[in-house]
C-alpha cells in the first residue's frame, strides 16, 4: 500500500474511532427516546403528545439558532488552533462561543416571550400557550449546551460530549417524564422535566469541557478573541443550522397548523422511529468535521477524496442493517404503539427512505461548510426550506400525514443530490465509488422487494421477511464490501472489543 494510502487510511481510521464512541452514545440515546416516545404517547394521548412536540419542535429551533452557527464555528477554528497549539485562539473562541450561545439564547427568549403575550397561540391550538410558557426557559439552557457540545467536538473530545448530550440528556428526560406521570402532574410535569434535563446536560458538559481545557486556560497567554472570522463562517452556519431544523420540523409545523394537534402526535411517532436512521450519520459526521478541517489546512486533495470515499463506503455497510428492518416491516415497528398510532405505518417507510438517502450523503456533503464554503451552505439550506415549505403546504391538504411524509422525503433527497453535484464541481471530489454503487444498488432492491413481499404477509410474518432481507446485504457486503486496508479502520475497534470482552472473562473465571 502506497504512503499515500496509508495515511488516508489512517484519517479514516481517526474517524471511526471517533465515530465509534458517538455512534454507541447514540444508540443510548436514541433507544431511550424512543422508549420515553412511546410512553409519553401512550401515557399522554395524541392531543396531549401532539402539543408537547409542538412545544419542544419551536424550542429546538429557537435554540438551534440562538448560538448563531458559534457551536459549529468552534468546530472549525477550536480543531485548528488545538492541533497548532495556539493557546491564545483558542481560549478566544471558546470564550467568544460561550458568550455568544447564552446572550443570543436569552434575547430570543425574551422576544418569544414578548410574541406569547402579543398574540394569542390558544386560538389555533387550544393549551398551546401554556405549554409554551413553560418550555421557554430551555432555549437559553440549550444554546449554551450546543456551544459547549460544539467546543468539545472541536477538541474531539467525543467521549465527553457524547455522555452530556447523547446520555444524560435523553436519560434525564426519561427519568423526569416516568415521575411526572406517576405523579399526577401530566403534561406541565413532562415539559419541566425536559427543561430539567437540558439544565443537567449543561452542567455535566461544562464539567468536562472544563477538565479539558484547563490546562489551556492555565497558560499565561490572555484570550485572542477573532471575531470577524469567527462570525462569518458561523453565522451563515448558523443560519444554514436553523434552516435545517426547519427541513426537520417544518412538517410538523405545518401538520399542526393544517391538520391540528391529534394528527401531528401521531405523525410525530413515525418522525421519532424514522430519526434511528439518523444514527450512522450522525456518529460519522459528528467525528468527521474536525478531521476534514485538518486536511483542508493541510490541502491534502489526493488524502481528502479517500478518505471520503472510505468513509462513505463504510456509512452504507453501517446504516443498511439499520434502515433494511424499519422499511420492509414498518406494519410490525409501529404496532408496539397504541391501535390510534397505527396510520403512522406507511408515513415511517417514506420517511426513512429519504433519511436513508440524506445520511448516505452526509460525508460529502460536510466538504461545503468545511471548505470555508458557509455561504454555499447557507443557499442550500435556503431552497431546500423553500422546497419543503412548498411541497407541504401543496401535498398535507390533499394526504394528510402521508403528504407531509412524502414533503420530507423528496426534500432531504433534493437537497442531498444537490450537494454531492457542487462538491463535485466546486471541489472535484466524488464520493461514490463503483462499489459503494453497487452496495447501494443492492439496499435499494432489498428494500423494495422485501417490503413488496411483506406488505401482504402478517406481523411476524414480516419480520422474518426483514431479517432475511437484512442477512442477505451482510453476507453480500461481507463479500464484495470490504477493501484492502479496510483493517485500519475496524482493526483498533475489534482489538478493543476483543480486550474489554477478555477482561470479561477473565473476571467471570475467578
Amino acid at each position: 500500500m502506497s504512503e499515500g494510502a496509508s495515511q488516508a487510511h489512517a484519517d479514516a481510521a481517526e474517524v471511526a474511532q471517533g465515530s465509534g464512541v458517538v455512534l454507541g452514545a447514540n444508540l443510548i440515546n436514541r433507544a431511550v427516546r424512543l422508549v420515553n416516545n412511546w410512553f409519553l404517547a401512550g401515557a399522554l394521548g395524541p392531543l396531549a403528545y401532539g402539543l408537547y412536540e409542538l412545544a419542544r419542535t419551536v424550542v429546538t429551533i429557537l435554540a438551534s439558532f440562538a448560538p448563531l452557527g458559534t457551536d459549529k464555528g468552534v468546530v472549525l477554528y477550536g480543531a485548528r488552533y488545538d492541533a497548532a497549539k495556539d493557546a491564545a485562539g483558542l481560549k478566544g473562541t471558546a470564550a467568544a462561543t460561550l458568550w455568544v450561545s447564552l446572550a443570543a439564547g436569552l434575547v430570543l427568549t425574551a422576544l418569544c416571550a414578548l410574541g406569547l403575550l402579543l398574540f394569542d397561540a390558544d386560538a389555533h391550538t387550544p393549551g398551546l400557550s401554556r405549554a409554551m410558557w413553560l418550555c421557554l426557559p430551555a432555549v437559553p439552557i440549550w444554546s449554551l449546551l450546543l456551544g459547549v457540545v460544539g467546543l468539545l467536538r472541536g477538541l474531539k473530545d467525543m467521549r465527553g460530549q457524547s455522555i452530556a448530550y447523547l446520555v444524560v440528556l435523553p436519560v434525564g428526560m426519561m427519568v423526569t417524564s416516568l415521575a411526572a406521570v406517576a405523579l399526577g402532574w401530566g403534561l406541565d410535569g413532562v415539559i419541566l422535566g425536559f427543561v430539567a434535563s437540558n439544565a443537567l446536560a449543561l452542567l455535566m458538559a461544562l464539567r468536562v469541557a472544563w477538565r479539558r481545557l484547563r490546562p489551556t486556560w492555565r497558560q499565561p497567554v490572555p484570550p485572542r478573541f477573532e471575531w470577524g472570522p469567527l462570525l462569518r463562517f458561523s453565522v451563515p452556519e448558523g443560519v444554514s443550522s436553523t434552516l435545517f431544523r426547519l427541513n426537520q420540523w417544518t412538517d410538523t409545523l405545518m401538520v399542526a397548523a393544517m391538520a391540528g394537534a391529534a394528527d401531528l402526535g401521531l405523525y410525530r411517532v413515525a418522525v421519532s422511529l424514522a430519526m434511528v436512521g439518523e444514527l450512522p450519520g450522525v456518529a460519522i459526521n459528528t467525528m468527521f468535521q474536525p478531521v476534514v478541517a485538518a486536511l483542508f489546512v493541510e490541502q491534502d486533495q489526493a488524502r481528502l477524496n479517500a478518505v471520503v470515499r472510505t468513509v462513505t463506503r463504510w456509512l452504507i455497510l453501517l446504516a443498511a442493517p439499520v434502515y433494511l428492518p424499519v422499511i420492509i416491516a414498518q406494519d410490525l415497528i409501529i404496532a408496539v404503539y397504541d391501535d390510534a398510532y397505527a396510520g403512522a405505518a406507511s408515513s415511517l417507510g417514506l420517511l426513512m427512505a429519504g433519511q436513508a438517502v440524506f445520511v448516505v450523503c452526509t460525508p460529502v456533503a460536510a466538504l461545503i461548510p468545511m471548505s470555508g464554503r458557509s455561504r454555499l451552505n447557507l443557499i442550500n439550506g435556503l431552497a431546500a426550506a423553500a422546497l419543503n415549505v412548498g411541497l407541504n403546504a401543496l401535498l398535507i391538504p390533499h394526504f394528510g400525514v402521508m403528504g407531509a411524509s412524502a414533503a420530507t422525503a423528496l426534500s432531504l433527497i433534493l437537497w442531498s443530490i444537490a450537494r454531492v453535484a457542487q462538491v463535485k464541481y466546486l471541489l472535484g471530489c466524488q464520493a461514490f465509488t463503483a462499489r459503494s454503487l453497487g452496495l447501494g444498488a443492492v439496499v435499494v432492491a432489498l428494500a423494495v422487494g422485501g417490503r413488496m413481499v411483506a406488505q401482504e404477509l402478517g406481523l411476524w410474518a414480516q419480520g422474518g421477511v426483514a431479517v432475511g432481507a437484512t442477512l442477505l446485504f451482510v453476507a453480500v457486503a461481507a463479500r464484495f464490501g470490504v477493501e484492502a486496508g479496510d483493517e485500519a479502520l475496524v482493526g483498533p475497534a475489534w482489538g478493543r472489543v476483543k480486550k474489554k470482552l477478555g477482561r470479561l472473562g477473565g473476571r467471570l473465571g475467578r
